[in-house]
């Protein structure tokens, strides 16, 4: 009679290590994709539009921002205006959404994560597919746009894919962050917004970074997303060549993954507790 070996489980309260939790997170991907759908189903439903918001949103800032600074300020553009700013608003708005909505989803599904075990990176993993599909809709306004004014495609648009990957980086790794730190502090919801409307002003999803001085122009690129949209704009062909500090909102966005990583994880057990 053959001896059956029973895998043995240890359980211990140190925090897992990176590789097993995030082997952990994979084992649940189902339950991503199952709260992005709920995500979307309860923003769009009863509403006349539904998902056609998702296009009238950013077209309305299109308009604002182009009446504003095209029209009254003379911004200056070598491409269509219209597809500068709204090449802006794509890469900004997909940050926005995963950074604010990631940053809240822990202390807004309290009854989920009292009554179910799984990893709590889920909640802010399913923030990043709804914005992807809002980011897909509005993506094919744009390329609409660029046939309509006639903008021709270049092979730099096969890079595009990486810097929007570069984009759901940034912005997850903070969610992450701000999404185990507002457990503990309750303020940071207020503060988040803030930072989101302030933080447009020092990103250049609006106006080309040539109007900032060239002396302070290094310190502009320690924000990632203003080297993102840059590198968004070079791959779609609406400028020529990219500053060559747009490679530090990269090194920014990886070295803060890793400690957004680490830190979620470590805090991972407590916030049940403290939910």
């Amino acid at each position: 009679m053959e001896n059956k070996v029973v895998p043995v489980k240890i359980i211990s309260s140190e925090p897992d290590s990176l590789s097993v939790y995030l082997v952990k997170v994979w084992q649940h991907r189902s339950l991503i994709l199952t709260l992005a759908k709920r995500d979307i189903k309860i923003k769009y439903a009863q509403t006349t539009l539904g998902l056609a918001w998702t296009v009238v949103q950013p077209v309305t800032a299109v308009v604002v921002f182009s009446l504003f600074f095209s029209v009254l300020m003379d911004v200056k553009s070598d491409y269509p205006y219209v597809l500068f700013v709204l090449s802006g608003i794509l890469i900004w708005n997909l940050f926005n959404y995963i950074f604010s909505q990631g940053s809240t989803s822990l202390t807004n599904n309290q009854d989920i994560i009292k009554k179910l075990y799984f990893p709590k990176m889920i909640l802010p993993l399913s923030k990043v597919v709804v914005a992807l599909v809002e980011f897909g809709i509005t993506l094919i306004l744009f390329i609409g746009l660029m046939f309509f004014f006639r903008m021709s495609i270049n092979t730099s648009i096969l890079v595009s894919p990486l810097i929007v990957l570069c984009v759901l980086i940034f912005s997850s790794a903070m969610a992450f962050i701000l999404g185990a730190a507002t457990v503990k502090n309750r303020d940071l919801n207020h503060i988040i917004p803030f930072l989101v409307n302030f933080g447009i002003w020092f990103t250049p999803v609006f106006y080309p970074v040539s109007i900032i001085p060239q002396q302070y122009l290094k310190w502009l690129y320690f924000n990632p997303m203003a080297g993102f949209i840059e590198l968004f704009r070079w791959s779609m062909g609406l400028q020529q060549s990219f500053n060559s500090y747009c490679f530090i909102s990269v090194l920014v966005s990886l070295v803060l993954l890793l400690i957004s990583l680490l830190y979620f994880i470590k805090t991972e057990d407590s916030i049940a507790d403290k939910i």
